[in-house]
């Protein structure tokens, strides 16, 4: 069973020899080998190389012609009941690429198979051979951080139109600043796999809502996007219980099964570096003379031309396919098939849209008949959707902070950037903008009058946002 698959752009310089190096010294480097430097001294040097060994089998094509430089391995290992077979192939061009494919087998029914996971060797290739442009953006180890000027490059990261074909996992800031996972950690477990892409702040979310017809995740949330436009999958701590970890996980696991289920590029296959070693073959046979191998040449040609033109229409049903599924995934349906569509609106504060919905319906359950299937659905619809309380905290807060305003205290100031306040000075006011959105704009006195004062100021914003 296929557990692993991947393909990432590595530096063009490269070449098979230094790929073929790279194997050698991934495989020596290992400690669970039992291969040693003398059985692998000419895997660099032949076009066609393998050794066994115990429990070990290394296969080995090179390619290399005029405007073709190519190369592949396949490592097989049995291990307690298990046959692991990792197929590796390189491919330079522009840019140049590397496939990678990794398959497990139970020998016996009572082997079992384990948790699919990332080979460590991808890190290896990736550190040793460099990681190319794919489209707009590196292959790396580590996180994209957008700065405020990006609002275009993320854009057209989340269209599909910055020409990557790796997708692209991108980290929404929280309402109060930070992210709900280490983008560290969530870029190095990602690398070779997808590109982790990190927004800034809060304001760029807002900004670039409007960019991309409100498809950006925000508060927090991590999406996911396919290449060429293909949708998105959006992640978010939907319970208490669960972790950033866990989240983090998630995100992994949906990428890694992506891309196992992807076809890969045609040119980091081993077939391809095959047919073109047995092209090679061929040739060299016929300008031999054989009339027989150009016969035998010319029908193969003609079969291949045909399954190559069934696959190309295969592949694009399948991209068609594809896209429609991640269309439907993206929109995250309810039960029964029921999303709501908020246009241009975003939450400003976590769980904003839906809190406001749910009291909307908890407001119209009292004015139903009762015992009526209308009040059934908007009862069951309140009860499978309880409030965060978030909205409650806030107003809470903000009575609790200005109760006794005398001035802006720089623990007020603090407490107020906390919840998503923007602060400006304006004559003999401050101006206060929540979440940059300048809908929601308040003054607030240099320096208040009474207690009375604080509390009508909050109780004024609370009844305008909360």
């Amino acid at each position: 069973m296929l557990s692993f698959a991947t393909e990432f752009p590595v530096e063009t310089t490269r070449t098979s020899v230094d790929f073929l190096a790279a194997v050698r010294e991934w495989l020596l480097g290992s400690p669970h080998t039992v291969f040693e430097a003398s059985d692998l001294s000419e895997i660099e040097a032949k076009d066609e190389f393998s050794a066994k060994k115990s429990n070990e089998l290394i296969e080995t094509l090179k390619y290399q012609a005029t405007g073709s430089d190519m190369a592949a391995i396949r490592y097989t290992k049995w291990d307690r009941g298990l046959e692991w077979v990792s197929t590796i192939v390189f491919s330079r061009g522009q840019p140049s690429w590397i496939g990678i494919r990794t398959s497990c087998e139970s020998q016996h029914p009572a082997a079992k198979l384990p948790i699919a996971k990332k080979p460590v060797f991808v890190q290896t290739f990736l550190t040793r051979l460099g990681g190319g442009e794919d489209g707009e953006i590196k292959v790396q180890a580590i996180p994209l951080r957008l700065t405020n000027s990006d609002i275009p490059l993320a854009a057209r990261c989340m269209s599909g139109q910055a020409g990557c074909r790796l997708p692209l996992v991108y980290v929404s800031a929280r309402f109060q600043g930070g992210y709900l996972v280490n983008v560290d950690s969530l870029a190095e477990a990602l690398a070779g796999m997808a590109h982790v892409v990190v927004e800034p702040n809060r304001p760029f979310s807002v900004r670039l809502m409007s960019e991309v017809n409100s498809q950006n995740v925000y508060g927090g949330a991590i999406g996911v996007y396919w290449p060429d436009g293909g949708g998105r999958r959006s992640f978010f701590l939907q319970h208490e219980s669960e972790s950033p970890s866990e989240m983090e996980r998630a995100v992994v696991e949906e990428v890694r099964s992506a891309l196992v289920n992807r076809r890969p590029l045609a040119r980091v296959t081993w077939s391809a570096v095959q047919e073109l070693i047995s092209r090679r073959t061929f040739a060299a046979l016929r300008d031999q003379g054989s009339t027989e191998v150009q016969r035998y040449v010319d029908e193969f040609d003609k079969e291949l031309k045909s399954k190559q033109e069934e696959l190309e229409d295969a592949e694009r049903e399948i991209a068609r396919l594809e896209a429609e599924v991640r269309k439907y995934q993206a929109q995250r349906p309810m039960q029964s098939g029921l999303f709501l569509q908020t246009a241009p609106e975003q939450d400003l504060y976590a769980g904003e849209l839906l809190g406001v919905v749910g009291d909307a319906i908890a407001d119209a359950l009292t004015r139903v008949t009762e015992d009526s299937r209308r009040q059934h659905i908007l009862k069951s619809i309140v009860d499978a959707n309880p409030s965060t309380g978030e909205a409650e905290a806030m107003r809470n807060r903000l009575k609790s902070l200005l109760r006794d305003f005398r001035s802006m205290e720089a623990k007020v100031r603090s407490a107020l950037q906390d919840m998503g306040f923007e602060i400006s000075e304006e004559g003999k006011h401050y101006k206060i903008v929540f979440q940059g959105d300048e809908r929601y704009t308040f003054t607030m006195p240099k320096s208040g009058s009474d207690h009375r004062g604080g509390l009508n100021l909050a109780g004024d914003i609370s009844r305008l946002l909360l």
